[in-house]
């Protein structure tokens, strides 16, 4: 990973662990095991998806064999999750996005970072960086998103941001009582081609370094997502969580205390993969094989 990646989710550790809510597992000992998703099917009754990267990217990509994976675990009954931090739309749509990529989460199935976003005393307006379909989020809470709001709040769902909307945000977050809504902490993102790319978390973090504000995270790893993915289970049902990303995904299935699989090779470079375990003092249950 890139130096400020790993120093973006150790910080999300460290803002996890100072809540109290960490599940108190631990690194497995020794590697983990290379799996396909037959040899872990049984073992399980609930599997959760992180979407982009793994699953699919951008437009109508589906990544090799994850509709086989899909398809077998509706076939077999299993409870089935969209666990995601897109934060760009209400998951009515996020489920309708997946579905035309072939995917047929339903909306209950599906939770977001941005479902988390809830309706505040005294907040009606933010500034808002994120895709144009990200306001159907500020507006199922009664946010508006305005060039400058009353009171100093920067909303951020991507990392759509010119130079100037960059500025506006600073500016507005170096006010007294600034406060930064991070909607998708995700730091970086794989692109189809195979490369990856800084997004929102990234660009919330450097807006926070900056001006000095107050933040405030939503989605993976944080513990309101996955109180809200165990509501949404059977109860007791035995859950693994399958993604992309150490940081989010893999430390993230430590919080909720369910199992992991780390897909390598997409937002986690194979190269890189023993020494940022090490460095994030996080190591998943498995590497899911395609």
């Amino acid at each position: 990973m890139e130096a400020l990646e790993l120093e973006i989710y150790g910080r999300y550790r460290a803002l996890v662990e100072k809540t109290g809510a960490f599940s108190g597992r631990t690194c497995p000992d020794g590697e983990p095991a290379r799996v396909h998703l037959s040899d872990i099917i049984d073992r399980y009754d609930a599997f959760c998806f992180d979407g982009y990267g793994t699953l699919y990217n951008r437009g109508s990509f589906v990544y090799p064999g994850a509709k086989e994976w899909f398809a077998e675990l509706r076939r077999r009954g299993k409870a089935i999750r969209l666990v995601t931090n897109a934060a760009s739309n209400l998951d009515q749509a996020l489920a309708d996005e997946a579905d035309a990529r072939g995917f047929d989460f339903t909306v209950e199935e599906t939770i977001s970072s941005g479902s988390l976003l809830k309706p505040r005393d005294g907040l009606s307006e933010v500034y808002y960086i994120g895709r144009a379909t990200g306001v159907n989020v500020l507006a199922r809470n009664g946010i508006a998103a305005v060039e400058n709001p009353a009171t100093p709040v920067v909303a951020i769902s991507s990392s759509t941001a010119t130079d100037e909307m960059y500025a506006q945000a600073l500016t507005i977050l170096r006010r007294p009582g600034a406060l930064l809504l991070v909607l998708n902490p995700d730091a970086w993102a794989p692109r189809i081609d195979g490369t990856r790319a800084p997004v929102s978390g990234e660009l919330c973090e450097r807006l926070r370094r900056e001006s000095g504000c107050a933040a405030e995270y939503f989605g993976k790893p944080f513990p309101d997502i996955w109180q809200k993915v165990r509501a949404s289970l059977p109860a007791g049902a035995k859950a693994v969580m399958i993604g992309d990303t150490l940081g989010t995904d893999v430390y993230g299935a430590y919080v909720a205390g369910f199992d992991s699989a780390l897909v390598v090779g997409r937002n986690e470079p194979a190269a890189e993969l023993d020494a940022d375990e090490k460095l994030l003092g996080v190591r998943p249950t498995y590497y899911l094989e395609p």
